[in-house]
């Protein structure tokens, strides 16, 4: 018996490095196992800051546009009004539309209203300074 447990004692000693050697490899596997994942949730995290960033950035440039677009608008718009300004006053002198008969007011009164109609497509800006005097010319001429 002595041998036999001799024997085993020695079998032992040789088995017991190589499960420690097969434990350490399997903690070995778990752990880059687990690195791998952490890398993953990490670059997954970097990707969507990104995009996040790149969202607001566009955002951002898309708002500055429209910002410049109004500015530009507003500051046509005060230009036409100017110039709309200084024409009427250079017209107004010379002014074509006086009642001489009594239907005269009724004309009066339609193209004022075809004017003003005139000024708001110009102010929407469906129509050009240049389109907009040469109709506001046609209906003056139309009054005489």
């Amino acid at each position: 018996m002595k041998l036999g447990l001799k024997t085993l004692m020695i079998y032992m000693a040789a088995l017991s490095p190589a499960v420690a050697q097969t434990s350490d490899t399997a903690n070995g596997a778990e752990r880059s196992q687990t690195y791998d994942q952490q890398k993953a949730r990490s670059m997954e995290s970097e990707r969507e800051r990104l995009a996040n960033q790149r969202i607001q950035a566009d955002m951002e440039i898309r708002a500055r546009e429209e910002q410049r677009r109004l500015e530009e608008a507003e500051q046509e718009r005060l230009r036409a009004q100017e110039e709309t300004t200084k024409t009427d006053e250079g017209i107004a002198p010379n002014s074509k539309l006086r009642p001489t008969e009594a239907g005269s007011s009724r004309d009066m009164s339609r193209t004022l209203e075809q004017l003003r109609s005139l000024g708001e497509l110009k102010d929407d800006g469906y129509i050009t300074e240049e389109e907009f005097r040469k109709i506001k010319q046609k209906i003056l001429d139309s009054q005489t």
